[in-house]
């Protein structure tokens, strides 16, 4: 940014004389203005320059202090006065209080044309604003170049301090540091323990990932030292490395995927408790082996959402494990083709509380984050908390059974299998040709004759049993008159017998609408194997 000691390199100064404030010429300059009236100060935008002869206030103290704290209020960057033939000298007040506030006072004591003046600091100050972008599209470029070519951190550090020629650190996870230019050791400890302690002159640029914070890009000068070109370039260096931790992070989970494929054949069945627990710990050492739950998301490669699977990776699994980890489970990811889902294995790591009780304060809070609803994150479905590694393949089995159910019925508020009521037990019929005899048997029926007549006599039902019987409440759920539902009922009861309501009977027909749906969903699952 141009500033007073670029303006005192001018033509035009070089026999100006500063009065005050040498300690304040670092001032960033945005405009210059001349001013000969009294009261001004709500004109001014501030970090102008002021061209004045102070014909009017030079020689009168109280006039000229008043004219001065209007600048000082404002917050321009100096006032040049031209002090030739009306007066030689300012009141001393006025320049000792310009000193306190270290404010430039710069003196022609010769005759000037400060329509010169204005023109030339005009045309320079616009030429440098335009130099600026110009150089500031180099730099973006050159930092692009930097991320698409995926050369390394230091490399963006580099970048940015031959831009601004500033010293450069960064700061990660709170804990690795690096600095460009390097500095020596013992002033690389230095300047940590200053950062620490926030005690450091610096400008902060921080860095996110998935809406947290993750590292910190400073700039290690003093504020004042610190120009619009330089926050601009460090700011879009931050961003730049936004994407490179973004990619980082991405390339990271897509190796998990592939490493993590020997958990596929223990959640089928077909790997030894001993080598499960090997593989978990050649993955992390340290991890405690404790209470456990499979989840599954349905392959959004499949899904009417159409998102490519990187992004499904980038949205979903990535902003996934944020909360998991951050909630004290391990995860374990990989991704099963034969069922077009991915798998969690989310392991209990908190010695305090329930896996249960983490799995809900999970669910809520990507409920509230706006990746829930823009892909099929929202279909996340768990099974069975699990206590031992050997029961791996009945939590996964549970899960695509919660995945079944949500398909089905709809999005739970709890995707958990121990939710999904009698849903359970339909589950664990195998005999499809049973299930089919009952639908038959006890709604079939109603089934043919809709299939028939293109009537609704099974949603009719279906409404009437869940509302308890209430006939006014069911007339309204499905947007007809009483009369009307008067007339179904009645047929229904032709069909199904006049004691469908008594109590064995009802359960029944409930029983057999759940199993038609269960029925569907298996019929499906087996004709899309083929």
């Amino acid at each position: 940014m141009f500033a007073v000691k670029d303006i005192l390199k001018r033509p035009q100064f070089h026999e100006a004389k500063i009065l005050t404030g040498k300690n304040g010429l670092h001032r960033k300059v945005k405009w210059v203005h001349v001013v000969e009236i009294d009261n001004f100060g709500h004109l001014l935008n501030g970090q102008e320059v002021i061209l004045t002869t102070g014909l009017k206030w030079v020689n009168d103290e109280t006039r000229s202090i008043h004219f001065l704290q209007q600048l000082l209020e404002q917050e321009t960057s100096a006032l040049c006065i031209e002090l030739a033939e009306h007066s030689r000298a300012l009141p001393e007040k006025m320049l000792t209080l310009a000193e306190e506030n270290n404010f430039p006072i710069i003196a022609f004591n010769k005759e000037v044309k400060f329509v010169d003046i204005t023109r030339d600091l005009h045309e320079t100050i616009l030429e440098y604003q335009e130099n600026s972008w110009w150089d500031l599209d180099g730099l973006y470029k050159k930092l692009h170049h930097t991320l698409v070519s995926n050369q390394p951190i230091s490399e963006f550090l580099k970048q940015l301090h031959q831009a601004t020629n500033k010293q450069i650190a960064l700061i990660q996870n709170k804990k690795q540091i690096r600095f460009f230019p390097s500095p020596s050791k013992r002033k690389q400890q230095q300047w940590m323990e200053q950062i620490e302690q926030d005690s450091m002159p610096c400008k902060l640029f921080p860095i996110y990932f998935l809406e947290k914070e993750i590292a910190q890009l400073y700039i290690l000068e003093e504020d004042d030292d610190i120009n619009l070109f330089d926050e601009i370039s460090a700011k879009r260096c931050s961003e730049l490395l936004e994407q490179y931790f973004w990619k980082h992070y991405q390339n990271n989970e897509m190796e998990q995927i592939k490493q993590n494929e020997w958990l596929l054949e223990a959640l089928y069945g077909s790997l030894p408790k001993k080598q499960i627990a090997e593989e978990i710990y050649q993955n992390n050492p340290s991890i405690k082996i404790n209470e456990a739950i499979v989840g599954v998301i349905p392959n959004i490669n499949n899904s009417v959402s159409g998102v490519n699977h990187k992004d499904f990776i980038t949205d979903s699994l990535m902003f996934l494990r944020s909360f998991i980890e951050e909630k004290g489970c391990y995860l374990l990811t990989t991704n099963d083709t034969l069922k077009n889902c991915y798998v969690l294995l989310l392991i209990n790591q908190q010695e305090n509380g329930t896996l249960s009780e983490q799995l809900k304060e999970i669910k809520e809070q990507l409920r509230k984050s706006n990746h829930f609803n823009h892909n099929d994150i929202q279909w996340i479905s768990f099974g069975k908390i699990i206590s031992t590694l050997e029961q791996l393949q009945q939590g996964y089995q549970t899960a695509l059974t919660t995945l079944n159910y949500q398909s089905s019925y709809g999005s739970l508020p709890e995707p958990f299998y121990d939710n999904l009521g009698v849903y359970r037990l339909i589950d664990q019929m195998e005999d499809i040709d049973e299930l089919q005899e009952m639908i038959k048997k006890h709604i079939g029926p109603l089934i043919s004759h809709d299939h028939r007549n293109g009537t609704e006599l099974l949603k009719t039902l279906q409404i009437y049993l869940k509302n308890m019987g209430s006939k006014n409440d069911t007339a309204r759920d499905l947007y007809i008159v009483r009369q009307t539902l008067y007339h179904r009922l009645d047929r229904i009861k032709e069909l199904l017998g006049e004691d469908f309501m008594d109590y064995e009977n009802r359960i029944m027909v409930e029983l057999s609408m759940h199993l038609l749906k269960y029925v569907d969903i298996k019929e499906r699952e087996l004709a899309s194997s083929l």
